[in-house]
């Protein structure tokens, strides 16, 4: 256990010990008796003693953090910058853990990536572009940039390949086509009519994406490259599964952006019961009569409704998408297992697939990642309050302003109440092959 946690345990234990002598002596209505007294006496002295050593300790690792690092005899700090060769992210993450590390020993940044990082310069000179004050840090575009490739890996809709602008003053009107000009045949000399497109406007207005992650002051001071690993995949993950949820389900009120089952609810195909090849075929019928340029359609279901599709048969016990599925085909589009589709909990787990050209689902972000800290704050955890300061931990709040749009309603297609258990039904001889 870290030395200065110990100490304030001990500390504590020794303050509670005195109060209890305190309130023992209260509930009598009575003074302290020389014996209590000298107990007193001897438990102060002990809890003044430990609070010295406390600060010590505190200084000296202080005095430590300012203290360069050495190279190896030989070696040039250039040398050892070219040595590693960081995954998307690593750098991210040392450029949080160096800001959040400096806010809670109230020291400098660049001070601290320069001792836990010697090797990397890189990183110094992004210290240097962001912004430290207060606790927060506003992460500078070049190491944002770092987390957009893993965020597109690791969240579905972004990589079904959702679009992404900027939202420079967080509200943005995008021009869409509703309606076409008409053309007519007419004979010569006769007049054309006029006619001219409709327009409309998919409208983005930033919402605070925010998350509470609560890190071990040992995991922070740590600068092996499994930690900096942990704290990239914190963040990458929780906004990655928020943004997965949002998609799929956001209401769309003041806080929160709207998803693709309330901007597309007319889409929607009701089934109420087991998945047929009647309703995959039904769905791809409605996405390929959508008018949109050069569509991409791709499915997206849990992993339960992968299963019943892989071994739905004809009435001849043959497979019937079990083939093309193994190349990640489905009716001959692309398929993606979504596991942040919703999986009820009744007896038949009704659940959603989706058909869409994701191409017209947009994130607009407003901002880069803004980060705040704090060791002395308390968290929620279930019904529980949970102390940063009793064990030792470094509250991270992150912060990111961005909406979703769907730009063509068209272009996503759900249906809704699929049977996930029960037995699928045996489809009629050579249908839906």
């Amino acid at each position: 256990m870290d030395k200065i946690l110990q100490l304030k345990q001990k500390r504590a234990e020794v303050v509670k010990k005195m109060r209890a002598l305190v309130e023992g002596a209260e509930s009598g209505q009575r003074s302290l008796s020389d014996e209590e007294n000298a107990s007193y006496e001897a438990l102060r002295a002990d809890a003044e003693r430990m609070k010295r050593e406390i600060e010590r300790e505190e200084e000296l690792r202080r005095l430590e953090s300012q203290v360069p690092n050495q190279f190896p005899a030989g070696t040039s700090r250039a040398a050892f910058a070219r040595e590693e060769k960081l995954d998307a992210g690593v750098r991210f993450a040392r450029f949080v853990k160096a800001s959040l590390l400096a806010t809670r020993e109230g020291g400098s940044a660049v001070e601290a990536a320069e001792r836990m990082y010697p090797q990397d310069e890189m990183l110094r000179s992004a210290m240097n572009e962001g912004v430290a004050a207060d606790g927060g840090t506003l992460v500078p575009v070049n190491l944002y940039n770092e987390i957009i490739p893993l965020l597109r890996e690791v969240s579905v809709v972004r990589s079904l390949g959702a679009g992404e602008l900027p939202l420079p003053n967080g509200n943005m009107k995008i021009p869409k086509q509703t309606g076409a000009a008409n053309f007519t045949w007419v004979g010569e000399d006769k007049p054309i009519a006029s006619s001219k497109p409709a327009l409309g406007f998919m409208s983005l207005s930033a919402k605070k994406l925010s998350g509470l992650i609560p890190l071990s002051n040992e995991l922070l001071a740590d600068a092996s490259i499994s930690a900096d690993m942990f704290v990239r995949n914190e963040l990458v993950n929780g906004i990655a599964e928020a943004e997965d949820i949002t998609a799929l389900y956001g209401t769309g009120g003041d806080y929160q952006p709207k998803g693709i089952t309330v901007a597309c609810a007319s889409n929607k195909i009701t089934v109420n019961s087991e998945i047929t090849s009647d309703v995959l075929d039904a769905m791809m019928g409605k996405a390929l009569s959508a008018k949109l340029a050069q569509p991409t359609f791709i499915w997206a279901f849990p992993g339960q409704i992968w299963a019943k599709i892989y071994g739905m048969k004809t009435a001849t016990g043959n497979y019937i998408y079990r083939d093309e599925m193994k190349d990640g085909m489905l009716l001959g589009r692309p398929f993606k297992i979504w596991n942040s589709v919703k999986v009820g909990t009744d007896a038949n787990a009704k659940t959603q697939i989706f058909l869409g050209d994701w191409k017209h689902f947009m994130i607009g972000k407003a901002a880069e990642l803004q980060i705040a800290v704090s060791a002395d704050a308390a968290y929620t955890s279930g019904n529980k309050m949970v102390s940063a300061f009793e064990n030792d931990l470094t509250l991270m709040r992150a912060i990111v302003r961005e909406d979703f749009g769907v730009r063509y309603d068209e272009a996503f297609i759900w249906a809704d109440g699929v049977f996930s258990k029960g037995t699928a039904p045996v489809e009629p001889s050579g249908e839906g092959a």
